[in-house]
């Protein structure tokens, strides 16, 4: 008998074993399809999206390591992120430019598939989580913009908090809910819906919203990353001046006078 000679180092082996473990999950029912023609930029709508997503979840995390969500030390904590942090300044402009980047192609990816007609076709489930995450999206944007607490970031809040607090019936409760009792209280808890909550429920609604064959496009997802990282690197992002006449006050009915209300 001749025995057979295993060429396999231990990378390999490892690599291997990951597979095989894998193999029953959730992940490996998910089938990568990668295309080997020309298919229109506009069917990677989706998958641009999710790459945005994880490039928001890198950044975020390394952006939590210095963020400091109390009322007298968010800004300054941002601040320190520019100004100290090494290649903090880069990092919170790629946060910045992804997070705009994933809203508007999640925003493109959902008009194209009313718009073509494709959430008909047996995908009812895939549309309404799709409607559901672009939702969520929007508040994820929203929440981050306001944990700053730069004086645009005031001025948000305190419309928000006026429209919230003009939802009939509910109002009242869903501004105290998400808002508290102050900026003291909002600070945190917007931290914590931007950190925690939402991309949870994001991560579970993808899971739905997943289709059976997944395209998946490396040179479109290399693109699109280094797109990013260029655009944080020549484009920054001014922080704006800190907030100081409402720290001491409630987020109160505050009407904007451009609504009309």
């Amino acid at each position: 008998m001749v025995a057979t000679i295993r060429d396999e180092n231990s990378l390999v082996t490892f690599l291997k074993w990951i597979y095989a473990g894998i193999d029953r999950t959730i992940f490996m029912g998910l089938k990568f399809t990668f295309p080997g023609r020309f298919v229109s930029p506009l069917g990677f709508l989706g998958m641009i999206t999710f790459v945005l997503f994880i490039i928001l979840g890198i950044t975020g995390a390394l952006l939590m390591l210095w963020y400091e969500p109390e009322l007298d030390r968010a800004w300054n904590s941002v601040q320190n992120i520019n100004n100290t942090i090494p290649y903090g300044f880069h990092i919170r402009n790629i946060h910045y430019h992804a997070s705009n980047a994933m809203v508007m192609v999640a925003l493109l990816h959902m008009y194209y598939q009313y718009f073509s007609g494709r959430y008909k076709i047996r995908n009812e489930i895939i549309w309404v989580t799709g409607v559901i995450i672009g939702v969520l999206t929007i508040l994820e944007a929203f929440t981050g913009y306001d944990i700053i607490f730069s004086e645009r970031s005031e001025l948000a809040i305190s419309i928000a908090a006026s429209l919230t607090n003009s939802i009939p019936v509910l109002g009242p409760q869903l501004r105290d809910a998400f808002f508290g009792g102050g900026f003291h209280d909002f600070v945190l808890r917007f931290y914590a819906f931007h950190v925690f909550f939402l991309p949870i429920a994001l991560l579970g609604l993808m899971v739905v919203h997943f289709p059976r064959f997944l395209v998946f496009d490396i040179p479109m997802v290399m693109a699109v990353s280094g797109a990013i990282m260029i655009t944080g690197g020549v484009f920054p992002i001014d922080l704006g001046s800190i907030s100081y006449r409402f720290r001491n006050k409630i987020c109160s009915h505050v009407t904007p006078g451009y609504y009309g209300t």
